[in-house]
């Protein structure tokens, strides 16, 4: 097998830093962008021996456009992927620059660097609610977003999906939700505030959402590179959970009283407060944003194409997830008797 070079965006992010030793693994040689090299994440893996690595920004094309010369494939990892953010115009136009033109421009720069495979990592988010069913991957948007995040990933996912349609070689991976060590996503950061004792309540909701261990989804990606199609869309996904279950895990763990249940109606105008404030710079632990995703939606897909094309499992989510929230458990009890 031919060594592939390979171009990679958001390798320092943390779905990145779990594929990139993998792709290392097979052989590959690896060119990374990064606006930050030297920015390192104590809990993920460390980038692997022999990983070129170029420093620039999706906004700026031409700081990576001769990198891509003589490059095989395209893996397009990056984005701004944050859930509660200000209502502000700024924060918008972060987000959107980052989602959309970000991903517009390496597009056209694939193009003219004539690469002959790209692998665009979408989300679930992108293709909307599904009313508790386990949808395919031709559900559409149904134009309601919750937030911000599944406005501009739809938008792009949209319009990486017309350049798949003009010819572009270009292969989507449509992602549930992940985790693992080294997450810094919103439910990472719910997680750590539970166990920092943060949390004072739950907020009601029956909303649903998917998870899969990261090196479970990194395994399908790879599986749909290897795949002899130049143009495939697959869903990956992983069990459903809701809230309400996985902080009832989270308290058998600690061992600990389920959290008091807090009625979402009855926090908006205080998210409508905190709102105000996060415009004025503060970090706030409650958004509009935030509880428009708690109002009942399900994300629900189901991965069978995944598996009968790719032979892909997401494997066992629920005793990964379970494995996962008691290492942390151990981690913050350890830490805790550190600082006593």
């Amino acid at each position: 097998m031919n060594k592939r070079k390979i171009f990679i965006t958001g390798a320092n992010g943390f779905i990145g830093t779990y594929l990139l030793p993998m792709l290392a693994e097979l052989g590959d040689e690896l060119t990374v962008l990064c606006r930050d090299p030297n920015k390192v994440h104590p809990n993920r893996p460390r980038f692997p021996a022999n990983v070129k690595v170029v420093k620039g920004d999706l906004l700026q094309p031409k700081s990576y456009r001769e990198a891509l010369i003589g490059q095989d494939i395209i893996i397009h990892l990056a984005a701004d992927y944050r859930v509660g953010i200000a209502p502000s115009r700024l924060e918008h136009q972060k987000m959107y620059q980052t989602n959309v033109t970000g991903t517009l421009n390496l597009l056209n720069e694939a193009k003219r660097a004539q690469i002959s495979q790209i692998l665009y990592t979408s989300t679930t988010a992108a293709l909307g609610e599904t009313q508790g069913v386990l949808l395919d991957e031709t559900h559409r948007h149904n134009g309601y977003f919750r937030s911000y995040y599944e406005e501009t990933k739809q938008i792009t996912h949209v319009l990486v999906e017309r350049y798949q349609q003009q010819g572009m070689p270009i292969k989507i991976a449509i992602c549930g939700g992940v985790f693992g060590q080294g997450d810094n996503s919103v439910l990472a950061q719910t997680l750590s505030a539970f166990f920092n004792k943060k949390i004072p309540f739950q907020v009601s909701t029956n909303s649903t959402f998917q998870l899969c261990h990261v090196e479970k989804l990194c395994d399908g990606l790879l599986r749909l590179l290897a795949l002899d199609k130049p143009q495939e869309t697959v869903l990956f996904t992983g069990d459903v959970f809701s809230m309400p279950e996985i902080f009832t895990l989270l308290s058998e763990i600690q061992k600990t009283a389920p959290l008091p249940i807090k009625n979402r109606s009855r926090l908006r105008p205080l998210a409508w407060l905190m709102d105000k404030l996060a415009l004025l710079g503060l970090s706030m632990p409650l958004s509009c944003e935030a509880l428009r995703i708690m109002d009942g939606s399900t994300y629900t897909y189901s991965s069978y194409k995944a598996e009968q094309q790719l032979g892909w499992t997401a494997g066992e989510p629920l005793n990964d997830f379970k494995t996962y929230i008691q290492s942390l458990a151990d981690q913050y009890t350890s830490l805790n008797k550190e600082r006593k």
